[in-house]
This record gives structure tokens, sequence and C-alpha cells, in this order.
């Protein structure tokens, strides 16, 4: 902002000289300089307004990069502990409010994002995508241990990006629920 506050400032100290020096004569000369005094203000005021969209453009892809990492955090405890209590119907529903969490973090614009969030993001995304890979075959009599050591094993990386971004871990659950549309029903249960 100092540097557009410094361009106004040089440009109207130019227009202030050029009008001391050439002042308009007639009628006709003061309309055209208050329409080129209106054109350039409305230049100004639109470079104004972008600026302030792309600023809240970063600050809202912040915002769900860390609603992202949040949920995932949440959804990895999640699926340990259903690991540890051996329930098939706890992972099952949390195994796709992981693929729901995985669909939301890809919906973050990564040009918007600024260097600790964007490898959050893409670390995150990852981690996601090699989960439920590693689940996909997974069954009630599967190896319970494993999967819940793999899980226990990717919360630390999750916890430490989002204390790196500024966002340290929330001991309950999601913070937002849009586009977690699961509920057992959709996986043929009751």
């Amino acid at each position: 902002m100092g540097r557009l506050a410094a361009a106004v400032l040089s440009g109207s100290l130019v227009l202030v000289l050029v009008i001391w020096f050439y002042r308009p004569a007639s009628s006709a000369e003061w309309a055209a300089w208050l329409q080129t005094l209106g054109v350039l203000a409305a230049i100004l005021w639109s470079v104004r307004l972008q600026l302030e969209n792309s600023r809240q453009g970063l600050r809202q892809a912040g915002q769900v990069a860390s609603i992202f990492a949040t949920n995932m955090h949440w959804v990895f405890r999640e699926l340990s502990d259903a690991c540890i209590k051996r329930s098939w119907a706890d992972y099952a529903v949390h195994r796709r409010i992981l693929e729901e969490i995985l669909a939301q973090g890809r919906e973050v614009t990564l040009q918007q994002l600024d260097g600790r969030s964007l490898a959050m993001v893409t670390s995150l995304r990852t981690i996601a995508v090699e989960a439920l890979e590693l689940t996909e075959g997974h069954t009630e009599a599967g190896k319970w241990a494993q999967l819940q050591v793999y899980f226990d094993r990717r919360l630390p990386s999750i916890a430490a990006w989002l204390t790196a971004t500024g966002n340290p871990p929330e001991s309950s659950g999601p913070t937002d629920y849009a586009g977690l549309r699961t509920s057992y029903g959709q996986l043929g249960g009751p």
C-alpha cells in the first residue's frame, strides 16, 4: 500500500504543477481537466479494489487450507481410534469422511497460498491419498494393528504442519462440516 500511496502522491504533485503552469482558460478546458481527474481517480480506485480482493483471496485460501489440515488431523485421530477399538462401523464412516476431506483439500487454490501453506496442503493431499490407497482393501478381519500404527505415525506430521502455519491442532472434531456429506446410510448401513 506504501507504493500505491507514493504513486498517488507523486501523480497528484505532477497534476498540481501542470495545472499551475498551464491553467485552463475556458470552461471547456476546465471540463477536460475535471474529466481527466475523474478518470484518474476511477483508475486508482479500481487498483485499490483489486489489491483488496487479492488480499481477501489470500486470506480465504489460507483459511480453507487450515480447515483442511484441521479436518485431516481429526479424521486421522478417529481412524486410529477405530483401529484400536476394531470398530468396522466407525472405520467405514471415517474412511468415507477422509475421502470427503481430500475432496475439500483438492478445492484449495494452490496459486493463492504462500510457501508454508502451499507445502502443507500438497503434503497433506499426498498423505490422504496414501491413506486411502493403504486402506482400500481393508476388511473387518483386516490388519487393525498395522493400520493403527500407520495413522499414529502420520498424526505428528499433520500436527506439525498445523503448528507451523499458526493453527495448532484442536482436540475436538472438524471445525467445518461443509462438504462432509457422509452418513452411515450412504454406506449401505441401516
